[in-house]
């Protein structure tokens, strides 16, 4: 249903679990033709040289598998600039960016700050690809205000699997994002976000709350290696 799984951690990640080719192994005995490798970014501790060096040198396809050079960045402020680090020859296919556990912008229950500041992030930066987990009980958000302005930019939503899997989802935010997207025609992306070898490339929990919708009338980008590519701008 879906080849392509567009938020995976390594080690490189404080809270990753796997090497690259570990991650590759995994998402070739689970059948997914693509991945996105999307470390976090440098204010949780992920190296600056993983990303200037790492991720820039490695190549397109490792053992038949696609990988998509990625980071998932954190939103800083209600500005919503983001922890991006630049060096020459930006080498990213696929820019995540939320709202994460970091010191100076916390997840709050403040509906109005998140959604100004995920908001600016997505007008602010057309490569901005991906907005993740938008339906975190830790972190509220005016879902009709974030799907208008995600259909202007041409940001995919997240339907995140492992944020139902650990309780983290506000089930009643997700089913009104899940109507808004069918009525909006707007892009979502169901990705596992695994960082850990069990979660990746596994989707199910999301897709049984998008089931009851009919899955037939979601906008999915990822959901062929082909539509993923498309959405990205890329070549295989």
């Amino acid at each position: 249903m879906i080849e392509c799984d567009l938020h995976i951690h390594s080690i490189r990640s404080i809270c990753g679990f796997h090497t690259l080719f570990e991650i590759v192994s995994v998402m070739r005995e689970k059948g997914l033709k693509a991945f996105a490798l999307t470390d976090h970014s440098p204010v949780h501790a992920t190296p600056r040289a993983h990303f200037s060096v790492l991720v820039k040198r490695m190549p397109p396809v490792i053992d038949g598998v696609r990988v998509f050079k990625g980071i998932e960045a954190s939103i800083l402020n209600e500005n919503g600039d983001l922890d991006l680090p630049v060096f020459e020859g930006f080498p990213y296919e696929i820019i995540i960016a939320g709202i994460h556990d970091y010191d100076k912008f916390l997840p709050g229950p403040d509906k109005d700050r998140n959604t100004r500041a995920v908001i600016n992030a997505m007008k602010k930066y057309p490569e901005m690809k991906i907005l993740p987990h938008p339906f975190y009980k830790s972190c509220p958000f005016d879902i009709d205000a974030i799907t208008d302005v995600a259909c202007e930019t041409g940001t995919a939503i997240e339907i995140n699997n492992a944020y139902i899997l650990t309780k983290k989802a506000d089930t009643d935010a997700l089913q009104y994002l899940l109507e808004l997207a069918i009525k909006k025609e707007a892009m979502l992306c169901v990705n596992s976000d695994g960082h850990v070898f069990s979660e990746m490339g596994i989707f199910d929990h999301a897709l049984d709350y998008m089931k009851p919708y009919g899955l037939e009338n979601f906008n999915i980008v990822n959901r062929t290696l082909e539509s993923t590519l498309e959405f990205l701008g890329l070549e295989r």
